[in-house]
């Protein structure tokens, strides 16, 4: 297997009990809404797949989305054990999963639907930013037989419990946070970009041939998108970069796999809510008072509020930066 560029930092051990905790994110807010929204904002999350599923259980879908290359979709409503979106892509040398889900049980599930796929269990696992229900059941992805796992040193300093060493086969590759890396995974090849918006430190995985985008949560469909960490300004734009390269497949963090006009609704629902969030800025509202009377216009698509909050979190989120 050959790492087409090197990366800065070298490897460092880590191990599968620690791997099982995490920095809380996303996953704890949708964990509420799934126990507290009505079933038509739940159902959002099952919106029904493009083809008919590989492999599918009552909290998760598999998608062949190119050969040897499987996106996984969360449909929580039957359960957190996944809760993220992800995938697994193979190569004649390795075999990389992405997202390490909510659970150690999500994380174990993948490691299996790999092995039932591909033959083999996971050689790589990638993780597109710190929140817990993306790397939470990492270890189980892992296993007894370890391997290396790609991230930012933003999002490794950001899991300092994961990074003790005690003992074990992982390793990290770490992503230079400047350029693109990319992974020869044997007759496969996989970039990692990073990017910011999201949280400080994102990460989207492509397959180069053909092009398949996993966005992390930089891109949600269906769902509005969690604020707690991001960077509004840089959010908009990053996706902006990301979803308008020519062709391709992009898979958002939470959601069904969305079209070019759902892409491009999403992008049009994140400007809507900047442009709202600078008017209440300027006229000096909180952002708890702009939350109470915003809505999204029907023309932007549905976008199912997981968490009574969520309108608040973002009006915070810009209300910060426009403040520095």
């Amino acid at each position: 297997m050959k790492h087409i560029e090197s990366y800065t930092g070298g490897a460092q051990a880590c191990c599968r009990r620690s791997f099982l905790k995490g920095t809380m994110g996303c996953g704890a807010y949708v964990m509420w809404a799934l126990s507290n929204a009505p079933f038509g904002m739940r159902k959002a999350f099952a919106q029904e797949a493009a083809a008919p599923p590989v492999v599918e259980e009552k909290f998760a879908r598999v998608e062949k989305v190119a050969e040897n290359a499987w996106a996984i979709i969360s449909t929580p409503e039957g359960g957190i054990t996944t809760l993220s979106n992800g995938g697994i892509i193979a190569g004649d040398d390795g075999v990389l999963a992405i997202e390490g889900f909510m659970t150690p049980k999500g994380g174990e599930w993948l490691r299996g639907v790999a092995e039932q796929l591909t033959g083999r269990a996971p050689t790589h696992l990638a993780l597109t930013h710190f929140h817990n229900d993306h790397i939470a059941g990492a270890g189980g992805v892992l296993g007894d037989t370890g391997g290396t796992v790609a991230v930012t040193s933003v999002i490794r300093d950001r899991l300092p419990d994961a990074l003790k060493a005690e003992g074990g086969a992982t390793e990290f590759l770490m992503l230079d946070q400047a350029k693109p890396t990319e992974l020869d995974l044997g007759g496969r090849v996989v970039r990692f970009t990073p990017r910011q918006g999201h949280t400080p430190s994102d990460v989207a995985i492509e397959l180069v041939d053909p092009k398949v985008v996993w966005c992390g949560d930089l891109l949600w469909n269906g769902m509005f998108p969690n604020y707690m960490d991001a960077l509004p300004s840089t959010l908009s734009k990053q996706c902006r970069e990301l979803l308008g390269e020519n062709g391709g497949i992009f898979i958002p963090g939470h959601g069904a796999i969305g079209d070019k006009q759902s892409n491009q609704r999403y992008l049009e629902m994140l400007d809507f809510v900047g442009d709202a969030a600078r008017m209440a800025h300027e006229k000096g509202t909180p952002p708890a008072d702009a939350a109470k009377g915003f809505a999204i216009p029907a023309s932007l698509g549905e976008w199912n509020l997981f968490q009574p909050k969520f309108f608040e979190t973002a009006f915070a989120a810009w209300s910060k930066e426009l403040s520095v």
